[in-house]
């Protein structure tokens, strides 16, 4: 999986060349007011968090959660080591990448570019995302009306010696819910496909177990 991330000196660069419109530093978290507008927002050791109709440039931190509140919009949202969530009604124009976090997209949420991890769960409860959702080793929930149009994709972790097989991921499409494009695994998976999916494209590399009700199987 491919990622292009902030570097770290590009990120000391904006710190040293910070100006009113953009939010930077090194060590320490970064909170941006409800309703404000601002360019990019960066941090290197610390988490940020998005006020309430808020507008900004690209969120990125390197060890830190990015958090998204209700009605607010950012051009991306990109961290190494820590999770990302988008409230009720957020928006992001481009990508959404972690490589060690989980990603939660909330009610009416929207990321226009990639959804993608590597490590951590995926959970898209009834949103939308337009690009592809993809993971290597985290479980995906796609629930409550949620829509893909990109497809998604589990690829092939990097092969390792081990003692132990790895468990599968757990990928569960939930009643109601879109998926338009292929999902494609490119390892073994545990797939739960809802009786009551409203459509979903070709599937390749797994066999969908049916569910019915709320809850997929344990």
């Amino acid at each position: 999986m491919k990622y292009v991330w902030m570097p770290m000196m590009a990120v000391l660069a904006a710190t040293a060349m910070a100006d009113g419109n953009t939010l930077s530093r090194v060590n320490g978290s970064i909170d941006v007011e409800p309703g404000r507008v601002a360019g990019d927002v960066s941090t290197v050791n610390g988490s940020i968090h998005v006020g309430a109709k808020a507008k900004v440039g690209g969120v990125h931190s390197v060890n830190g959660g990015l958090h998204v509140d209700e009605g607010a919009t950012a051009t991306s949202m990109h961290t190494v080591n820590g999770g990302i969530e988008l409230a009720a009604g957020g928006r992001v124009s481009g990508d959404v990448h972690s490589v060690n976090g989980g990603l939660q997209l909330s009610r009416g949420a929207e990321v226009a570019g990639t959804l993608a991890n590597i490590n951590g769960g995926i959970v898209v409860d009834g949103a939308h995302v337009v690009g592809q959702v993809r993971t290597v080793n985290g479980g995906m929930s796609i629930i409550n009306g949620a829509r893909l149009d990109g497809g998604l994709l589990v690829e092939k972790p990097n092969s390792g010696w081990s003692l132990t097989k790895p468990t599968p991921p757990r990928i569960v499409i939930g009643a109601g819910s879109i998926v338009n494009g292929t999902l494609k695994f490119q390892r073994e998976v545990k797939l739960y496909v809802s009786d009551q999916v409203k459509q979903i494209g070709p599937i390749v590399g797994a066999t969908a177990i049916k569910f019915s009700g709320d809850t997929a199987p344990q």
